[in-house]
C-alpha cells in the first residue's frame, strides 16, 4: 500500500490503498471523495462480507461491523469514523403483529451482523427470550404468521416502513432497534466504523495507517460539510429517507438526527457494553480487545 498521492516516473498513480464498504444510504457522507481518488480503489459488499475481505488480502481497510471487529477478524480501528445512533436510528427495524417478546422466529437480514447480535442481545435483556434467527434475504411486504418478526435494516427498511403506510392488512408494528438500545443501556450504539486489515499496520507500517485514517477522516468530513447537498443528489435517485419519505428533507433528517458518524466517547463505551453483553448471550465466545489506530500507535481502548 503507497501514498495514493504519489505517481510512477509515467505519471500514472501507483497502487494505494484498497477500501470496501456497503452500498446503503447510510454509508455515503462516508465516501464523499473517494471515488475517483488516485490511488483509491473502493468496493462495495454486504456488510457480512467485509470482514471477509479484509482478512483474504482484499482490502485494506473496510466499513466494517463492530460484531465482526469484536470477533478478532480486523487489525484495528482506523479513525473515530463509523456509523452510529444515539436513539432512534430509523433504519434498523423488527416488524412484527405482536409483542417482541412473544417471537418464535425471526427472518433476519444475511447480509448483516451487528444489528442481528443486536437482535438478540435485545430480546434476551427486555424480554427473555431467544427466537430462533433464520438468514434470509428480507423483502418489504414479506408474508409473516403469527410470532413471526422480520429484521429490516437501510434501504429496505425505509421501503418496508412506506409500504406499510400504504397498506398494512396484518397490523406490523415496527420495534426500532436504536431507541430499544437507548432505552436499555443509555447509550449510543455503533454499528460499524472503518477498520484495517488485520495484518495492515504489520505491512504497511505506522505512518501509513496514520495516513490511512486521516484519508478516511477528511473524506468524512467533506461530506458532513454538504449533507443537505447529497440528501438532495439521493432523493433525485429516487432514494427513501426516515419514515419511508421520498424527500430530500426526509434522507437529511436521516443524516443529521438519526444517525452520527463521529465516534466520540460514549460510542465507546456503547461499544464495550455491546462487547460485555454480547458474552454475556453467547454471541461471540469472548470479545477481542477494541484496538484503536491512533497516530499510527495502537492502544486498547
Amino acid at each position: 500500500m503507497n501514498n495514493p498521492d504519489q505517481t510512477s516516473r509515467q505519471g500514472n498513480p501507483r497502487p494505494g490503498y484498497r477500501l470496501a464498504a456497503v452500498s446503503f444510504l447510510n454509508t455515503i457522507p462516508l465516501l464523499e471523495g473517494l471515488d475517483g481518488r488516485p490511488g483509491v480503489v473502493l468496493d462495495r459488499d454486504l456488510p457480512s462480507a467485509l470482514a471477509g475481505r479484509l482478512a483474504a488480502g482484499q482490502a485494506d481497510a473496510a466499513l466494517a461491523p463492530v460484531a465482526e471487529i469484536l470477533a478478532g477478524r480486523t487489525g484495528g480501528i482506523l479513525c473515530p469514523v463509523g456509523i452510529a445512533c444515539d436513539g432512534a436510528v430509523d433504519s434498523v427495524m423488527l416488524f412484527c403483529a405482536g409483542e417482541p417478546g412473544d417471537l418464535r422466529r425471526v427472518f433476519v437480514d444475511r447480509g448483516s451482523r451487528s444489528s442481528v447480535a443486536l437482535l438478540r442481545i435485545l430480546l434476551a435483556e427486555r424480554h427473555g427470550t431467544q427466537p430462533d434467527c433464520v438468514p434470509v434475504e428480507p423483502r418489504p411486504g414479506m408474508a409473516l404468521e403469527p410470532g413471526e418478526g422480520a429484521l429490516i435494516i437501510g434501504d429496505r427498511c425505509f421501503a418496508q416502513q412506506a409500504l406499510l403506510k400504504r397498506e398494512n392488512a396484518h397490523g406490523l408494528a415496527g420495534h426500532d432497534l436504536g431507541a430499544m438500545w437507548k432505552d436499555l443501556t443509555g447509550l449510543p450504539f455503533v454499528f460499524a466504523t472503518w477498520t484495517a486489515a488485520p495484518d495492515l499496520p504489520r505491512r504497511a507500517g505506522a505512518g501509513a495507517v496514520a495516513e490511512l485514517g486521516a484519508l478516511l477522516t477528511a473524506a468524512r468530513d467533506r461530506g458532513l460539510a454538504r449533507l443537505e447537498e447529497i440528501a438532495a443528489e439521493q432523493a433525485a435517485a429516487g432514494r427513501l429517507g426516515a419514515g419511508g419519505e421520498a424527500s430530500a428533507e426526509a434522507i437529511a433528517y436521516y443524516y443529521r438526527h438519526s444517525l452520527r458518524f463521529v465516534l466520540d466517547g460514549a460510542c465507546r463505551r456503547g461499544m464495550d457494553r455491546f462487547a460485555s453483553l454480547a458474552v454475556k448471550h453467547g454471541i461471540i465466545p469472548d470479545a477481542a480487545p477494541l484496538v484503536w489506530l491512533n497516530n499510527g500507535a495502537a492502544h486498547a481502548q
